[in-house]
């Protein structure tokens, strides 16, 4: 999403200070969206963090 975000805008030009027009969808269902968004991102942030801190976990074990 940061890629796409960057990719669409010129690197030598700022970002417009005029807003673009905000979606035609219902404020309600916009939050519904933001909502499931915001608990995919925590819920693959928390498997990460779990995964990282097996693999340190076990390498530790195993070179120790």
């Amino acid at each position: 999403m940061f890629y796409i975000q960057l990719k669409q805008r010129r690197w030598n030009q700022p970002e417009s200070s005029v807003k673009k027009a905000a979606s035609t969808g219902k404020p309600y269902e916009v939050e519904a969206i933001n909502q499931k968004s915001f608990k995919f991102a925590l819920s693959k942030t928390t498997e990460y963090i779990r995964n990282t801190q097996k693999a340190c976990y076990l390498e530790f074990r195993l070179f120790s």
